[in-house]
């Protein structure tokens, strides 16, 4: 048995699916010389890494699995040689044990794809989504990808371009963070020795939330539209929303560019055009700078230039607040 079918029939072990045949041949692989690790631990550090390992389990199997979890634990004879030949995952930091039930979900056997060029690589999924995977990224996918539910897990940065599938969700793992979508275009940078996870949407919508949460809800999770990202932060597991550093507009190139030309029009119609452009949200916090006039030719500039420029010549400021901008001053 590979390594790979090991950690397969390990992760259906914990979820309480193995048949006898499979409890005695998982001991048996364990039990083989060639597969023992002497990790060379005192009897004390033993303990407190078995007492670290259960607390994990507890927090982070979905309760309806716990008791069953437990008892085969207690009950089935492979149970020491498992703890044994998880100990080295929770002798490591926190941060590294709040992973475990995440690497243990990911599939061992399937399709993996590494990028191994200094450029970006593109990648077709079986279902026509379009991924460019960055340099060192990696892609794994099921052999049944193509079926009810699109899932792949990122190790490293990619883009989507995910095809349109109201019936199957497209799913993607990067590390503790989940990213769902219909059909989209998004990026995600993640990077397993850091500490944040990234996610940027170029068009529709994202859910992201974190798979450490036994639910997606509103408590753990955002909805991310058109020029919008989240951080996660893996050491607090706090989800941040904002925008992104560079917006670009979403609308098509022969709409944007005429409206893009302001010929004395109300600072209020200037940020409703902004706001169709690049799917931004303005708030102007000072009532009397919705009626000052613009003038100006924005094509060709990026948004915070554009902001900047027309901030300067009604005497105002921006501020990113989140995924909301809010113009303040004393205006024109």
């Amino acid at each position: 048995m590979t390594q790979q079918e090991f950690n397969q029939l390990l992760k259906r072990y914990l979820e309480g699916q193995t048949t006898q045949e499979e409890d005695q041949l998982l001991t048996d692989w364990y039990e083989s010389p060639a597969n023992q690790v002497d990790l060379h631990l005192p009897e004390p550090q033993k303990e407190i890494i078995e007492k670290r390992l259960w607390q994990t389990i507890r927090k982070q199997v979905r309760p309806a699995l716990r008791n069953n979890v437990i008892r085969l634990v207690w009950l089935s004879g492979v149970a020491a040689s498992v703890l044994l030949g998880l100990v080295w995952l929770i002798s490591q930091p926190e941060n590294a044990s709040g992973s475990l039930v995440a690497s243990l979900v990911r599939p061992q056997t399937g399709i993996e794809v590494k990028n191994t060029n200094s450029t970006e690589q593109e990648v077709t999924l079986p279902d026509g989504t379009k991924v460019l995977l960055a340099n060192n990224g990696s892609l794994v996918y099921e052999k049944t990808f193509d079926q009810a539910r699109r899932e792949v897990y990122l190790t490293g940065e990619a883009f989507f371009e995910v095809k349109r599938d109201v019936t199957r969700p497209f799913v993607v793992h990067s590390g503790e963070l989940v990213t769902e979508v219909l059909g989209t275009s998004f990026r995600i940078k993640h990077n397993p020795k850091g500490q944040t996870t990234e996610v940027s949407v170029r068009s529709g919508k994202v859910s992201v939330y974190a798979q450490n949460s036994a639910k997606k809800s509103e408590h753990n999770g955002l909805i991310i539209t058109p020029n919008q990202r989240v951080i996660y932060d893996t050491r607090t597991r706090n989800i941040i929303s904002g925008i992104v550093d560079e917006p670009v507009v979403v609308l098509p190139e022969r709409e944007s560019k005429a409206a893009l030309v302001f010929r004395e029009t109300s600072f209020e119609k200037v940020l409703a055009e902004l706001t169709r452009q690049y799917g931004i949200e303005f708030i102007i916090s000072n009532p009397t700078v919705k009626d000052c006039h613009i003038t100006a030719d924005l094509n060709g500039l990026s948004l915070f230039t554009q902001l900047e420029l027309l901030c300067k010549s009604i005497d105002a400021t921006y501020e990113k607040r989140g995924t909301v901008v809010f113009i303040n001053g004393d205006g024109c």
